[in-house]
């Protein structure tokens, strides 16, 4: 495990979930999060014990913020596959249940593989590439400490 896996594995695991978090959204680049989503979100984390800023950094990669958002067969902010809403019982139309669904899955694959944020993405998007672990690894260092730099170029326009 190389030592930025390592501090993003005691991030996660160990603080993170547990800190006060912000009322309002934090800002990943350009992207606003609505504040309605941003409470789904830290309720998924407290539910879950994941850090919210993880499950914001996945609904800003996968989806950019728009519950709208469909690729094949995932659906929602969380691009959630219509077999897993299925499993998990939650409807991936609805944002509130699709951060649920996506949380509970994150919250899953982190147990499973003992926190190692690179191969629980990996696991989360089945068509993951280095690029798609770099942004979402971006994404959650922004919102966790409020940078409000734009997203690296990787087809992303405001």
């Amino acid at each position: 495990m190389g030592l930025k896996t390592l501090i993003i594995f005691l991030l996660l695991t160990t603080t993170a979930w547990a800190q006060p978090w912000p009322q309002n959204p934090p800002r990943i680049g350009k992207l606003k999060l609505k504040q309605e989503y941003w409470d789904y979100i830290k309720e998924a984390a407290r539910r879950y014990e994941i850090s919210p800023y993880l499950i914001q950094a996945v609904c800003a990669i996968e989806s950019r913020y728009d519950p709208e958002a469909r690729s094949g067969r995932c659906f929602g902010l969380m691009q959630l596959h219509k077999d897993t809403a299925k499993k998990y019982g939650v409807d991936p139309h609805n944002p509130r249940e699709n951060i649920m669904g996506g949380s509970a899955v994150l919250a899953r694959l982190m147990q499973k593989y003992h926190g190692n944020i690179r191969r629980v993405l990996r696991v989360y998007n089945a068509t993951c590439t280095a690029a798609y672990e770099r942004e979402v690894i971006r994404a959650y260092h922004q919102a966790q400490f409020f940078e409000t730099s734009s997203l690296p170029s990787a087809g992303y326009k405001n």
